[in-house]
């Protein structure tokens, strides 16, 4: 599994690192579990499901298993992908945010198929109190004239900042013809 952090400019995005693992024969099960440990949430955002470049010709199921719990063994697996080399070797998925524990399982086929993705932590942040406004008075007639006013006069002043504006018109002198 390869992971390495992407950088972000915004301060308010959370911190996020590249997610991979490959499933085939010998291996055909790989739970995500979150790396780090604490009060931080955290989300897998899986993206693309492809087969290995020595994948047989073959039909290779690509599944989610429920959780392991008592009450969940009901459930059953979800199947992600049905991937083939010839006919569609990958999947480009968007908007699956998963939690963790995830186990994902090689149903059939032998591989190799590359799950890749974004593992998410959100920061915690503190819900403030905010007082509720008053209602506002509704504006009389003389502040909306007054308002309308300011804008007609931003616009003019736009007008007269713009290229065109400061263009000068020319008046051509019409050419003496013949009469008929």
């Amino acid at each position: 599994m390869n992971r390495s952090r992407t950088s972000s400019t915004s301060e308010r995005a959370a911190p996020a690192f590249l997610w991979g693992c490959e499933l085939n024969q010998e291996k055909p099960t790989w739970t995500f579990k979150a790396q780090k440990e604490g009060k931080q949430d955290c989300k897998l955002l899986l993206s693309t499901i492809c087969l290995g470049e020595k994948a047989k010709e073959e039909m290779n199921l690509v599944e989610i298993l429920p959780p392991g719990s008592h009450e969940d063994r009901k459930r059953k697996p979800i199947i992600l992908a049905s991937l083939r080399a010839s006919v569609l070797p990958m999947v480009v998925l968007t908007g699956l945010e998963l939690s963790p524990p995830v186990t994902f399982h090689l149903r059939a086929g032998s591989g190799p198929v590359f799950l890749s993705g974004q593992e998410c932590y959100e920061k915690e942040t503190r819900v403030k109190q905010v007082k509720r406004l008053a209602p506002q008075k509704q504006t009389s007639a003389a502040k909306k004239k007054k308002v309308e006013k300011e804008e007609e006069a931003a616009r003019y002043s736009l007008k007269d900042r713009s290229p065109l504006g400061k263009a000068k018109t020319t008046i051509k002198p019409k050419k003496p013809g013949s009469k008929k």
